[in-house]
């Protein structure tokens, strides 16, 4: 008797969580369909004083070698060059229609991708500059990686690897620093390879 009148409290308890946790999931479910409606209907604004990225091509080794690969990156930076380029990691389509249309939604995915292109472009170019032999020009140009905003791993080791080599340990912590202010999910693997590091 003890034992069925538990057996009812545990379904009882169990049935109320699971009418909660429903509850919950309806309310979230509701929620998101509401502000991407919202989203959907958000007027048109001015996106022309972004913080639109420059490649300052001047500062780099652009025709330093006569490499193929090399020669490769360098022309899909000089293509990049032309193009409009965003950071927008961490910013939902759903909060980029919010804060500027829905009207501006296709070219400011357009300029999120280009910038995908560039960060994975810089950390290769570095790459390759260093397997060529040319350490400060892969320098300055992983340097402008990470001031751009890149979350690409190679591009963060690449660079504290190079500081590492040369004993600069406090640039080594500088660049750990901007890892872990980092919006991304990238951050805690990058942060715990410069761990490695120091």
């Amino acid at each position: 008797m003890r034992f069925i009148g538990l057996f009812i409290i545990v379904i009882a308890i169990v049935t109320g969580a699971s009418k909660k946790w429903a509850r919950r999931q309806q309310d979230a479910t509701e929620a998101f369909w509401k502000r991407e409606t919202d989203a959907n209907f958000a007027r048109r604004k001015d996106i022309s004083n972004l913080p639109y990225i420059t490649i300052p091509l001047d500062t780099f080794p652009i025709g330093i070698c006569q490499n193929s690969e090399l020669s490769g990156y360098e022309a899909a930076l000089q293509e990049l060059g032309t193009k409009q380029i965003l950071n927008l990691s961490g910013e939902s389509n759903t909060d980029l229609k919010l804060k500027y249309g829905a009207a501006n939604l296709p070219t400011l995915s357009e300029c999120d991708d280009n910038f995908a292109v560039l960060c994975s472009t810089i950390a290769a170019y570095g790459e390759c500059l260093l397997t060529l032999g040319y350490e400060k020009e892969a320098q300055t140009v992983l340097e402008y990686g990470i001031s751009c905003g890149t979350d690409i791993s190679k591009n963060y080791l690449l660079l504290g690897q190079l500081y590492q080599k040369h004993g600069n340990s406090e640039a080594v912590t500088r660049l750990k620093e901007q890892a872990s202010a980092l919006n991304s999910v990238m951050k805690h693997s990058i942060v715990g390879h410069l761990d490695n590091l120091v």
